[in-house]
């Protein structure tokens, strides 16, 4: 076992332990390519937001946007999320991007927990819920990101 496994399932454990629950453990997300289209468990998956091509109107397609800031609401880049809904994880990416893309199905609720892969930031969650027409964007806020 590596030693970033180590850490994230002793942080598991003790989340655990302490009542908070379980957490997604980061362990082996998918690498997705900037402005491509990719399908990870099912679902199309998206990381962009740098440049003009964020401006590309597939883009839209997607129901959900994530984006993710710190305390100034500057756009960070390089996060691992990981998607879960009824206590299943759906997927788990990591994205060099500021926005990660999502086709989820509407009507149904969704837990996003993301953390920064090259910060020691705390890890952030939301609950997101993907909407019938349109996009939603929710932006996950790093408030001690430097």
């Amino acid at each position: 076992m590596t030693p970033r496994k180590i850490l994230h399932t002793a942080a598991a454990m003790a989340a655990l332990t302490l009542g908070l629950g379980p957490v997604a453990t980061f362990a082996d997300p998918v690498r997705t390519p900037l402005d491509q289209e990719v399908t990870v468990g099912g679902i199309g998956v998206a990381c962009t937001g740098i440049g003009q091509t964020k401006n590309d109107p597939k883009w839209k397609a997607y129901s959900v946007k994530l984006e993710f800031a710190d305390a100034q609401r500057a756009l960070l880049a390089n996060e691992v999320v990981a998607v879960s809904s009824g206590g299943s994880q759906l997927l788990e990416i990591a994205c060099e991007g500021p926005w990660v893309l999502l086709k989820l199905p509407a009507g149904k609720d969704y837990q996003v927990e993301a953390h920064l892969a090259q910060s020691s930031a705390a890890p952030r969650s939301a609950s997101i819920k993907a909407p019938a027409q349109g996009q939603a964007t929710f932006v996950l806020t790093f408030p001690d990101a430097h």
